[in-house]
């Protein structure tokens, strides 16, 4: 895992180098339009409607909450013909309710990984994995009421895969929405005994749509 998150950070650091390097070259250019030049990266805030999959379902006892992210966007590593890649830093707060009582927020710092597929002119369909690592985990009564700091429950690292789509007004700003599917079970793992362990009974899996504006400076 530590391994993965490296190779995912030296592709963000790579990133901005080199599209901080091509907009200084392009802006040399004789008779270039500076104003078409996109931004080596943009910010990105959001908002979130984050919930889990619960395995065995409890009744309907887990329910949807409402929170943000916000981050910095790597813009469009040309690939190929109208394909981009598209990393991501974020700072995201998720989670879930419980029977409307209690309330459970996990905050992650999160590194999607995105194929960014041109569709158009100005929409976009966006593809790719997402590493996120467990900040903080905050348990409390009603919207983050009383809540108390507390990640003993749950794993600090969580795989997502990321399906969305984005569509651009501008050079200097962009809409989209996407949905993020866990792939991991988030339940810190603890032993039962009798070879079983509690992971074996009960997971939890991420389960967040997010919809977002991009702003290029």
């Amino acid at each position: 895992m530590k391994r993965i998150t490296g190779l995912l950070l030296a592709t963000l650091f790579t990133a901005s180098s080199t599209f901080a390097q091509t907009k200084y070259f392009n802006s040399g250019k004789t008779g270039d339009n500076s104003d078409n030049i996109e931004s080596p990266f943009s910010f990105k805030i959001g908002y979130n409607i984050s919930n889990v999959i619960v395995s065995p379902e409890p009744m309907n006892l887990v329910n949807a909450k409402n929170s943000l992210h916000a981050g910095v966007v790597f813009n469009n590593i040309q690939l190929a013909n109208k394909i981009k890649f598209q990393p991501e830093l974020l700072y995201s707060m998720q989670g879930f309710k419980i029977g409307g009582i209690g309330n459970v927020g996990l905050h992650y710092i999160s590194l999607p990984a995105l194929v960014k597929l041109e569709m158009g002119s100005n929409a976009s369909l966006l593809l790719g994995p997402q590493i996120s690592y467990l900040a903080n985990a905050r348990i409390g009564l009603g919207n983050d009421l009383f809540s108390v700091s507390y990640d003993g429950l749950f794993q600090k690292w969580d795989i997502s895969g990321v399906a969305g789509l984005e569509y651009k007004v501008n050079n200097k700003v962009s809409l989209g929405g996407r949905y993020l599917l866990g792939l991991t079970n988030i339940n810190k793992n603890f032993d039962l005994g009798q070879n079983s362990s509690f992971n074996d009974y009960f997971s939890l899996k991420n389960s967040t749509a997010q919809f977002y504006l991009t702003l290029s400076l």
